[in-house]
């Protein structure tokens, strides 16, 4: 058997072929959208048997670091690969309902200091620098949604320099994906109905206190780190936000 899969460890052979395949994606060496070897072709490189290669390859795409297309092999997955655009602003009236087209203004994008709270979500040094991204989803004329994006500076050093279409065109995972390598494996939500404070009553343009959807979102790469904390403040008094999974 292979020795960099054996190694005298007595953990299973396709936990560890597994691990190596993981190791290969987080360091860049298998890259997003990369055609895995056929399961035959890897159980022969590494002396085990298809099985077990089989066995390593699910477990990963079970974790979300591979994907599958029948008839055509199995591939690394990305952010932008695994679920195209990623559309995490939807608004339908109901079920079956044609989805509301929406476009995108960057308000700012600004370097700002830590802020405990969000450091800690991020679980980063409560001292560590952010990025806070400011963007409006409009229906039309009308705004229906204020998105207020955190990053750790350091681990996207330059994004300030970025122009606003970046943020405008494409989807930040997008652009996360394409300029840092980093595709979003997980995200978790919190929502919750808020009073419309002074800021948010403002972009929408409505008084403060109006019913407010409010979306907690972290968003998490490789290792289930996350890398951006989000809260979007959406109006649904016409149409409401729609997820599908």
């Amino acid at each position: 058997m292979d020795a960099r899969i054996r190694a005298g460890n007595p953990r299973p052979a396709y936990f560890k072929l597994q691990e190596q395949l993981k190791n290969e994606i987080e360091s860049g060496r298998l890259a997003p959208g990369e055609r895995l070897l056929p399961e035959k072709k890897l159980a022969e490189i590494h002396q085990v048997s298809v099985g077990t290669a089989t066995k390593a390859i699910l477990n990963l795409v079970h974790a979300g670091y591979l994907y599958r297309v029948q008839g055509s092999g199995t591939f690394v997955s990305g952010s932008t690969l695994r679920f195209g655009r990623l559309r995490y602003y939807r608004f339908i009236k109901g079920f079956g309902g044609e989805e509301e087209n929406l476009t995108i203004k960057l308000l700012n994008l600004k370097a700002e200091k830590g802020v405990e709270a969000i450091n800690r979500h991020l679980q980063i040094d409560r001292t560590q620098g952010l990025f806070r991204l400011k963007r409006v989803l409009f229906s039309g004329r009308r705004a229906t949604g204020l998105s207020i994006s955190y990053l750790p500076q350091k681990m996207f050093r330059g994004l300030d320099k970025f122009p606003a279409s970046r943020f405008e065109k494409v989807s930040l995972y997008t652009a996360i994906e394409e300029s840092y390598g980093l595709p979003t494996i997980l995200n978790r939500e919190m929502l919750s109905a808020i009073p419309a404070g002074a800021e948010v009553a403002r972009v929408l343009k409505v008084p403060e206190g109006t019913p407010i959807l409010l979306v907690e979102m972290l968003a998490f790469t490789y290792k289930e780190r996350p890398y951006e904390y989000r809260q979007s403040y959406c109006l649904t008094d016409e149409k409401k936000l729609f997820r599908e999974y």
